[in-house]
């Protein structure tokens, strides 16, 4: 678990809110787990109130869950929840890459191409955080690529819970691996100008995702 020091040039309450993000998407917090905002409060010796913030944004993200008794416990993943938000990824990730294959600059293809061998350096690293941070910036360049600043406002009201599952998504053998290869056929195809198939290689990928965090779940239970 990383050090816990604070900076002062951003909001404490948004910096807590990052930690404890991290934190629950990596299993340091684990799902159904109570926090208490006194002993927070206490680990980062600040006051209750920038906790009390973090936590409400945290709830209104998904990541965190207001039970009996003003409890607060950490989300707890259910098949019903990822298929939902799968179902929701398919559809909105499908129309953006299908006009990324349109839109895309030279220059935005190149960053896209970049991300790939960021990707690859960070498998060979076995640095499981940059494997993540790179799968969340190559799909995040897509919806840029897209050009639509509306489809992009909807894939990011779905943020915070995809982080959560793509951290667990990375889980089970050759993983990276496999994400690897489900990137580098959408961008080929992204590169060939052709629609239809980035959108059915984005597609593919996302339903293997799909496959890979259900299975994880039930293993879990």
């Amino acid at each position: 678990m990383e050090q816990n020091y604070l900076k002062k040039v951003v909001p404490y309450y948004e910096q807590l809110q990052q930690t404890l993000k991290k934190r629950i998407s990596y299993g340091d917090y684990k799902p159904g787990e109570r926090l208490i905002e006194a002993q927070i409060a206490r680990e980062f010796a600040i006051s209750r109130s920038p906790v009390r913030e973090a936590i409400r944004a945290l709830i209104n993200e998904g990541l965190l869950i207001m039970v009996d008794k003003s409890q607060i416990v950490v989300y707890e993943p259910s098949l019903k929840d990822v298929k939902e938000i799968y179902e929701c990824r398919i559809a909105l990730e499908s129309t953006a890459v299908t006009l990324a294959a349109q839109r895309a600059t030279d220059k935005q293809l190149s960053v896209l191409e970049q991300i790939l061998k960021d990707t690859a350096e960070a498998i060979k690293m076995e640095d499981k955080e940059r494997i993540v941070a790179c799968n969340v910036e190559f799909h995040e360049c897509i919806i840029e690529c897209s050009g639509n600043s509306r489809l992009k406002k909807l894939v990011e009201d779905l943020q915070s819970l995809t982080q959560f599952y793509r951290v667990l998504n990375i889980e089970g053998p050759n993983r990276a691996e496999t994400i690897l290869k489900g990137h580098t056929e959408i961008f080929r195809a992204i590169k060939n100008r052709d629609p239809e198939e980035a959108s059915l290689k984005l597609t593919e990928h996302t339903r293997e995702d799909l496959e890979n965090i259900i299975k994880i779940i039930e293993q879990k239970r």
